[in-house]
């Protein structure tokens, strides 16, 4: 069952995504978070992902620095806090 090649409403091919998800996915879950974070807050998808795209032949040093990983949440008094 073949199915349909489907573009992004920025006429993004699906190809692209893939190849933007894979270098953006080995940068770690915090890169993850503040691209999520500019795109809530309205940055053009295109230009957004691949500037973290870009990013992708710095994921050692990024992990090696921490930069990959979300901050533990602490919870003070019943709140979460970063």
């Amino acid at each position: 069952m073949a199915f349909a090649r489907r573009r992004l409403p920025n006429d993004l091919p699906d190809e692209r995504v893939r190849h933007l998800a894979a270098r953006i996915h080995s940068l770690g879950a915090r890169p993850l978070f503040e691209l999520f974070r500019e795109l809530a807050h309205g940055a053009e998808l295109h230009t957004t992902l691949e500037a973290y795209a870009r990013l992708a032949p710095l994921a050692s040093f990024i992990r090696a620095n921490g930069g990959d990983r979300l901050p533990q949440l602490r919870v003070a008094a019943g709140t979460a806090c970063i």
